[in-house]
C-alpha cells in the first residue's frame, strides 16, 4: 500500500481489482486522485484517503481492469465519419444501397454522398459494389462508398467522371482503377493511391461543428468499451485543432498520442516541434506513410503472388526511393516514424530505410515503427530486433476477417498476425485494432490474438 496521504477523488471498494504488478496481481480496492493511482490494496488499505466529497463506488465484487491503449487505431476520422457518412456494414448491397438512398434525401442534387465501412466478404453477395448498383441509388450526386480497409473506393459513374476516370485513364503509379475484364470499361472500383484527387480535392472539407460532433461521437464509443488512451494513426492539421479544442471544452475523454498524416512533416518541422510534444491528454507522436496496400482488400505487397495468380503482388504505394527519401529527412528532425506496412517485401523496404537512417545520423531509440507489419519471416523479425523497430501488429483481424485468408495460403498464414513471434524474437509488439478496418473492442483483440481463430471458428 501507498504511504501517499494525498485524498482521492475517486475510490473503488469491493472489487477484483486486475493490477497487472506481479508482487500484488489482484486486489480489493484502490483509490486515485487527478487520473493517477495514489493507492491500492484492502478496502481497509484504502481508507485513509477517502476525505469529503470523495466518490466512492462499491463494486460488490466486479472486475477492474485498467484502462485498455490502442496502438494504431483512427479516432477523430471516424468519428467524423459516422457523422458524414453512410456506414455500409450490413448483409447485403440491396441493404447498402437503401442506406445511401436516406442520404440521398437530404443531400442536395449535386454534392457528395459517402458511405463507409463497406465489406465485400460479410454481404450474402460475397464481392465489390459495382457502379451500375450505385448509380440505381443516383445519378444526380457523386457516390464514394469506402471498402472497410480504406484502401479500396467505389464511385457511380457521376464520381468517376468528376475524378476524370474514363476507359483510356492510365493507372497512376500506387493506385489501380478497376476496369470490367470483358468490356474493358470502368466498374467503378477505385484502389490505393488513385483515389487521392476524389479524397483530397473533390470531396468537401467537414467543418469544425462536423469535427467536434465526430470527436464526442468516437469518444462515446471507444471509452465504453474500456480504451482510455489511442494513437490516432492519421492525423490532419484541422483534426489536430478539434483535439485541442475538445481537450479545452472537456469532450476528450481519451489521451491521445497524434501520428501527424506527413504532407504535415514540414509545417511542424518549421515551427521547432518533434514527436512528444505535448501534455498527457494530447501529445504529438510520429509521421505516419503508407507504403503499401491493405490485408483485408488484398492489395498488401508480397514477395511471393497471391494464390491464385501468377503476377498480382499487390499494390507498392511508395517507391524505395521515396520511402528511404522521407526516412532520412524525419529521423534527422527528431521525428518518430510510422510506416503502414503490411507485406512482407514492404516491411523489407522500410526496414532498410530505418537501418540506413540510423547508420547515417545514429540516434538512441528512435522506437521506429511499422504499422501492421501482418507478413514477417524471421530474417525480418531478425532485423526489427538489432533495429529496435516497434511493430503494431492488427488483433481483431484473425477473428473478424478470417473469411480473407485463403487470398494468403496457408504456410503465410503461419507467419501472420505473428504477435508470438514478436515476443519470441524480442520486438516489442503493441495492441493495436486499426478500427474501422477492425472491430475496436480490446477483449475481441486479445482473444484473437490468444486463440488465432475466426468468427466461424476456423
Amino acid at each position: 500500500m501507498s504511504t501517499n496521504i494525498t485524498k482521492a477523488d475517486t475510490v473503488i471498494r469491493n472489487a477484483n481489482v486486475i493490477t497487472l504488478d506481479p508482487n500484488l496481481p489482484r486486489a480489493q480496492a484502490v483509490a486515485m486522485s487527478n487520473g493517477r493511482f495514489i493507492g491500492l490494496g484492502s478496502n481497509e488499505d484504502v481508507e485513509t484517503f477517502i476525505g469529503p466529497n470523495v466518490k466512492v463506488m462499491d463494486l460488490t465484487g466486479s472486475t477492474v481492469l485498467p484502462g485498455f491503449i490502442d496502438a494504431h487505431i483512427h479516432v477523430l476520422n471516424s468519428g467524423i465519419r459516422h457523422v458524414m457518412a453512410a456506414d455500409c456494414d450490413l448483409p447485403s448491397i440491396a441493404a447498402i444501397q437503401t442506406a445511401l438512398r436516406e442520404r440521398v434525401e437530404t443531400t442536395a442534387p449535386g454534392q457528395w454522398v459517402q458511405g463507409f465501412k463497406y465489406d465485400d466478404t460479410k454481404t450474402a453477395e460475397n464481392r465489390s459494389i459495382f457502379r451500375e448498383e450505385l448509380d440505381a441509388v443516383s445519378t444526380f450526386h457523386p457516390i464514394m462508398v469506402s471498402h472497410r480497409a480504406g484502401h479500396i473506393y467505389y464511385l457511380n459513374s457521376m464520381a468517376l467522371e468528376l475524378a476524370g476516370f474514363d476507359r483510356d485513364t492510365p493507372d497512376p503509379f500506387g493506385g489501380r482503377i478497376g476496369r470490367d475484364p470483358d468490356s474493358g470499361e470502368l466498374n467503378g472500383i477505385v484502389y490505393e493511391r488513385a483515389i487521392e484527387r476524389v479524397r483530397f480535392e473533390l470531396i468537401p472539407s467537414d467543418t469544425p461543428e462536423i469535427r467536434r460532433e465526430g470527436l464526442r461521437t468516437i469518444c462515446r464509443m471507444l471509452t465504453q468499451a474500456g480504451l482510455t488512451s489511442v494513437h490516432d494513426a492519421r492525423v490532419v492539421r484541422d483534426e489536430f485543432v478539434t483535439y485541442q479544442e475538445g481537450r479545452d471544452a472537456g469532450d476528450l475523454s481519451l489521451r491521445v498520442y497524434a501520428l501527424m498524416y506527413h504532407p504535415h512533416f514540414r509545417s511542424l518541422q518549421e515551427a521547432w516541434l518533434k514527436t512528444g510534444f505535448g501534455d498527457d491528454m494530447l501529445r504529438l507522436g510520429g509521421i505516419k506513410m503508407v507504403a503499401d496496400g491493405a490485408i483485408a482488400a488484398r492489395t498488401a505487397y508480397l514477395s511471393e503472388p497471391y494464390v491464385g495468380s501468377d503476377c498480382d503482388h499487390g499494390i507498392l504505394a511508395m517507391s524505395a526511393e521515396e520511402i528511404e527519401e522521407n526516412v532520412m529527412e524525419m529521423h534527422r528532425a527528431g521525428f518518430q516514424v510510422c510506416i503502414h506496412a503490411n507485406g512482407d517485401l514492404a516491411i523489407d523496404m522500410v526496414l532498410n530505410a530505418y537501418e540506413k537512417a540510423q547508420a547515417a545520423d545514429p540516434r538512441p531509440n528512435p522506437r521506429h515503427r511499422i504499422e501492421h507489419c501482418t507478413l514477417v519471416n524471421p530474417d525480418i523479425l531478425t532485423k526489427m530486433h538489432r533495429l529496435g523497430t516497434i511493430a503494431t501488429p492488427f488483433c481483431t483481424y484473425v477473428y473478424h476477417h478470417g473469411e480473407k485468408m485463403p487470398f494468403y495460403g496457408e504456410e503465410r498464414l503461419q507467419w501472420m498476425f505473428a504477435q508470438r513471434s514478436f515476443l519470441d524474437y524480442g520486438v516489442v509488439g503493441t495492441g493495436a485494432t486499426d478500427y474501422p478496418p477492425g472491430p475496436f473492442e480490446p477483449l475481441l483483440g486479445i482473444q484473437s490474438c490468444v486463440t488465432r481463430t475466426d468468427s466461424r471458428g476456423q
